[in-house]
């Protein structure tokens, strides 16, 4: 019970983690390809409807990959530490850059730094995955405190 808090199980087999390698660069690619018209639809859905945004559509792949991110965090993860790599790897990349764009990038590097870290330090430490990714990444988030 308290695993499924803390940690998930990970891919279990080579489908899997080609499922889990694909899903995460459509969420990728789709965030990538479409954050121009999200960040218009998100400021102003008149405007957005304007330059012929179809806001439905927009919303509706949105809320699909934010579900495949979260469904996929949380076999990886566990509940409690998917929050977390939602909001660290955010948050520094926040300290770290001067523009959305930027911040959007940064944050996804970060991301995929804590995550890639995390599994082999954990793989080598003998330990869980997902809280050795969160701490990777919020160690990742205190070298970002020594930036001014």
């Amino acid at each position: 019970m308290i695993d499924a808090l803390f940690d998930g199980a990970g891919p279990d087999s080579l489908p899997e983690t080609v499922f889990v390698i694909a899903a995460s660069a459509a969420v990728i690619v789709f965030m990538a390809t479409q954050r121009n018209r999200l960040v218009i639809a998100l400021v102003s859905q008149d405007v957005a409807r304007t330059a012929g945004i179809d806001i439905r559509g927009l919303e509706l792949a949105y809320l699909i990959t934010f579900a495949l991110t979260i469904a996929l965090g949380l076999r990886y993860l566990g509940v409690l530490l998917m929050g977390a790599l939602l909001i660290i790897p955010a948050a520094t990349a926040k300290r770290l850059t001067r523009n959305l764009s930027g911040m959007l990038a940064t944050a996804v590097i970060l991301a995929a730094i804590s995550t890639i870290a995390g599994t082999i330090l954990a793989t080598r430490l003998h330990r869980e995955t997902g809280s050795v990714i969160v701490t990777v990444a919020a160690g990742l988030f205190l070298l970002s405190l020594f930036r001014r």
